[in-house]
């Protein structure tokens, strides 16, 4: 077993704030030609966001061969292992985006996008602060309500999900049946990003529980 020590930094909890930062920066390209598309160039767009994830790929595969050197570790080495992956899917589903957006040859955003890259960024910028703190992984004063407001935003994102997409199909018919599934698949894939994140704050609870 890992062993805590509670308010000290440590390089394993650095680099998990390190790997996270990556999903915030996919993030913020992401938002970036969101708000300038169609007219972004979206081929070079989804390139740009891949080569922060690619990134991301590179500091997680150094951190995991850090890992197989070390002796002692702050926490169980599976639970790196795991929280290490969550991060990973996180930006891998922020990438994801971009890459579909390209590869399905979107000309415009279903209307209510806005409101799904707002609380989907949300999420990701709560996961960050939860990271930031793992120092302080066994005050759960501390960590509790940071966890929690990563909770509450995938929780805002399922509802907000499920009244758009209802709304969608009240107007369906056989003219606008193809544009009703996709304008579905983007708020999807907006959805699934704060899964990811709440993937990411139930790891952390895991381990959080398992240290106290």
């Amino acid at each position: 077993m890992g062993i805590f020590k509670k308010e000290k930094s440590n390089y394993f909890f650095d680099q998990f704030a390190l790997v996270g930062s990556y999903s915030l920066k996919a993030m913020d390209k992401l938002k970036e030609g969101l708000s300038d598309f169609p007219e972004v160039d979206v081929n070079a767009w989804k390139n740009a966001v891949h080569a922060i994830e690619h990134e991301a790929d590179g500091i997680k595969h150094e951190t995991e061969e850090r890992l197989a050197k070390e002796f002692m570790t702050p926490i169980d080495r599976e639970d790196i292992f795991m929280l290490l992956d969550n991060l990973d899917d996180l930006t891998d589903a922020i990438d994801e985006i971009s890459y579909k957006l390209y590869l399905r040859d979107y000309r415009q955003l279903p209307e209510g996008t806005d409101v799904f890259v707002d609380v989907a960024y949300r999420a990701v910028q709560a996961v960050q602060d939860v990271l930031k703190n793992l120092n302080s992984l066994t005050n759960k004063k501390l960590m509790d309500p940071l966890i929690g407001k990563v909770k509450g935003l995938e929780e805002k994102a399922d509802h907000i999900y499920e009244e758009h997409v209802h709304a969608l199909y009240k107007t369906v018919n056989n003219s606008n049946y193809l544009d009703i599934r996709l304008a579905e698949k983007v708020y999807g894939l907006f959805e699934y990003v704060t899964d990811q994140c709440r993937n990411v704050t139930k790891t952390v609870e895991i381990i959080m529980y398992k240290n106290l």
